[in-house]
């Protein structure tokens, strides 16, 4: 090998040892991203409990909606009766209502445009069904989104 084959030789293999350098670099940032927006797309459930009123509803504090999922209500907790939940955003329905009178998961549809509330500060209501003539206690966990 002449001197200047050489120096072409360590040239080469610097040029490749820097873009598998680089290559690594981005494949883990790629992955770092990746597994952070994954992460990110966990929705934020928040407790509530109390006692659901024959004439007046049990409404949660407000939650600030963050994708354009649908919201749920995890109920963990019936004392007896029916109930009925649905999100409101001040005192305006913006989702399905759904009746239970079991532990059990309550999906809401967004009425309209549930994009729309992203970033917007919504509330879970909870209400006795017609028939249900007596305050019931309820506890459980819900999501905006």
């Amino acid at each position: 090998m002449t001197k200047n084959s050489e120096t072409s030789y360590n040239s080469e293999e610097s040029k490749m040892k820097r873009f598998k350098l680089f290559a690594s670099i981005v494949a883990v940032s790629l992955l770092t991203i990746g597994f952070g927006s994954f992460a990110n797309a966990s929705p934020t459930f928040h407790e509530y409990s109390g006692k659901v009123q024959v004439i007046s509803d049990l409404e949660t504090n407000d939650a600030v909606k963050e994708n354009t999922g649908s919201a749920y209500n995890l109920v963990t907790y019936i004392q007896r009766g029916k109930l009925v939940s649905w999100v409101e955003k001040g005192a305006r329905n913006v989702t399905t209502k759904g009746t239970y009178s079991e532990r059990t998961t309550i999906p809401m549809d967004y009425l309209g445009n549930a994009s729309s509330l992203i970033g917007e500060n919504v509330h879970l209501n909870i209400s006795t069904s017609p028939g249900t003539f007596e305050t019931v206690d309820t506890a459980g966990t819900w999501t905006p989104n």
